[in-house]
């Protein structure tokens, strides 16, 4: 058994590293007893069954029971197994594991971190509420998922598709389904001018009615479709195309918005020829 003070400043260390780690408790190896270190509000409810001299699988089957989400009590409960914790370390460290809390009637992502001390004489578990984290990660997969499956229908959809990368504010073209003579010199301009401003600024400089420039300037930039491109809708925007065969078609550019990890505004951006009175 480590002493007061021994476990204290394993705490310091370790909490300097793991500042939002709500929980740090620690196993004896050779003993497989659980001491704590840091608990929080909550868990100040399992202090005394510290004092009873429980096993770390004790202890963890005990708040597995009464605070893991069902499907997830064999999976956190064998964290607790010191031979599979020494297995896994072989090759991970830290070892980590994310499971399901239920508090208040609600789903709560955790995730239970396992690092050796004191030349593995001890395992130190904390315990970290990663919720929000998680739970943004989880929309922006689904939202990539989402607009993944849009990209493939505008593909087909448009005539041009294209890539808009927030960071870097330049353009790449993704699918032309025009032909050359129709649209081949428009797509020109995306590729040539790569600068997203530019590249619009070019196009209805060349396609676009003069006495409309000044409007799709400022409803197509970068500013402008960040604030009405929404999560789930698409922003779209309507012209009047000067075409290479001097005719005039009707059309509109859509932006669908991809937020990245970072919070960064990305879009897929499509134009297509539309019918009189079609998405006005």
């Amino acid at each position: 058994m480590y002493d007061k003070d021994s476990a204290k400043l394993l705490y310091e260390a370790f909490f300097a590293i793991a500042e939002s780690y709500t929980s740090i408790v620690y196993m004896d190896v050779e003993t497989e007893r659980a001491y704590p270190i840091s608990l929080d509000g909550y868990s100040e409810r399992y202090g005394k069954e510290f004092e009873k001299g429980l096993t770390m699988r004790e202890l963890v089957t005990l708040y597995a029971k009464e605070t893991v989400w069902h499907e997830d009590i064999p999976t956190v409960v064998r964290m607790a197994d010191k031979e599979y914790i020494l297995e896994r370390l072989k090759t991970e460290n830290p070892v980590l594991q994310v499971y399901r809390s239920v508090h208040g009637g609600d789903i709560v992502y955790f995730r239970m971190k396992v690092v050796p001390a004191e030349n593995g004489d001890i395992l130190i578990y904390a315990f970290e509420n990663i919720d929000s984290q998680f739970c943004l990660q989880h929309e922006i997969r689904a939202e990539k998922e989402r607009h993944t499956k849009l990209l493939d229908g505008l593909s087909r959809e448009y005539m041009s598709v294209w890539y808009l990368d927030g960071k870097s504010r330049k353009v790449s073209l993704v699918q032309n389904n025009g032909s050359m003579s129709e649209n081949g010199e428009a797509v020109e301009i995306g590729r040539s001018m790569v600068d997203y401003h530019f590249s619009m600024r070019k196009y209805f400089e060349k396609f676009s009615m003069p006495e409309d420039f000044d409007r799709l300037m400022s409803e197509t930039s970068y500013e402008t479709i960040v604030n009405c491109a929404g999560d789930d809708d698409i922003y779209s925007v309507n012209y009047i195309r000067k075409n290479p065969d001097m005719t005039k078609s009707r059309f509109q550019i859509c932006y669908a918005k991809i937020t990245d990890e970072s919070g960064i505004a990305n879009f897929v951006m499509g134009f297509r020829r539309i019918n009189i009175g079609e998405s006005e």
